[in-house]
């Protein structure tokens, strides 16, 4: 009866050891492709940044293109208004 006993604990043992490696297996499996995917959003936010960067530049420099136009506006209206009071 004992030697059963035993024989029945050690294949639980087995089994569950067995059970334990599976699990285990598969929580390595998750845990790789979850860094996959994080790694993949970490990418894709990166390319955003620097496409929302390239964007602002660009637009920073058409403005700065635009105040300029425009200072040079004025300034030819104020130097053809001082002109017409001489």
């Amino acid at each position: 009866m004992r030697r059963k006993v035993v024989v029945l604990l050690a294949a639980a043992f087995v089994g569950l050891s067995g059970a334990w490696a599976c699990g285990q297996a598969v929580e390595d499996e998750v845990r790789q492709r979850v860094e996959d995917k994080v790694e993949q959003g970490k990418q894709r936010a990166k390319k955003e940044i620097e496409k929302g960067q390239q964007r602002l530049e660009q637009e920073g420099r058409k403005a700065k293109k635009k105040i300029e136009q425009e200072g040079q506006k004025l300034r030819k209206q104020a130097e053809d208004k001082a002109g017409t009071r001489r």
